[in-house]
């Protein structure tokens, strides 16, 4: 019995020696990877055209007008001190005036929702404190019902920039000039948004 077992056993270890042999000694099938699936082109979407200063836009109740675009290389702060830009820049002002028109307060735009473009580049806002004009980051930030806000936006632009090369935008939904553009009419794909050239 004893000696039956051991040729069954040694019977057994042959066969898982062979069996791994052959496995060995056999094609080599690299695992296959998958291919990356190829990502949906993005469409190519303009700007809307922008509309003079002046004119006024709409949005969820909320009336916005740029009223006029200046560009500086200096200004005096309220606090009395003469401000220049920093090296290759100069300062361009947006004069923005907002009004609520819906029947209860709303917030108001943040700084963020502005920017001043020139072809793919983009200029947020920044503090300006400028002797005379009212800062639109000072501003509260509830517009009550029928309140009107008038103010100032400062951008360090180029200094090689002039107002005829510039748009200031309204982003009321998003923060950067994006995708998502369309060149027909408000609504404009998920992001609208409204520009004004600078020069009149």
């Amino acid at each position: 019995m004893r000696k039956t077992f051991i040729f069954v056993l040694n019977g057994l270890f042959g066969l898982l020696m062979i069996t791994a042999c052959n496995s060995a000694s056999g094609p080599v099938i690299s695992t296959p990877v998958p291919s990356p699936t190829p990502l949906a082109a993005v469409e190519n979407k303009s700007l809307p055209t922008p509309i003079a200063p002046d004119q006024m836009i709409i949005y969820n109740d909320l009336q916005v007008i740029m009223s006029e675009a200046e560009i500086t290389t200096s200004y005096i702060t309220e606090y009395g001190s003469d401000r220049k830009p920093p090296v290759d820049k100069k300062f361009l002002w947006i004069h923005v005036i907002l009004k609520n028109i819906g029947q209860k307060e709303q917030n108001l735009p943040a700084a963020e929702h502005f920017s001043a473009i020139t072809g793919a580049t983009e200029f947020k806002p920044t503090y300006g404190h400028r002797k005379g004009h009212t800062d639109y980051m000072a501003l509260t930030p509830i517009l009550i019902q029928g309140q009107v806000v008038d103010a100032w936006l400062r951008f360090d632009i180029h200094d090689a920039l002039e107002l005829k090369d510039l748009s200031f935008a309204f982003l009321p939904e998003s923060s950067q000039v994006s995708l998502g553009f369309s060149s027909s009419d408000y609504p404009w794909a998920d992001h609208p948004i409204y520009l004004w050239i600078c020069e009149p």
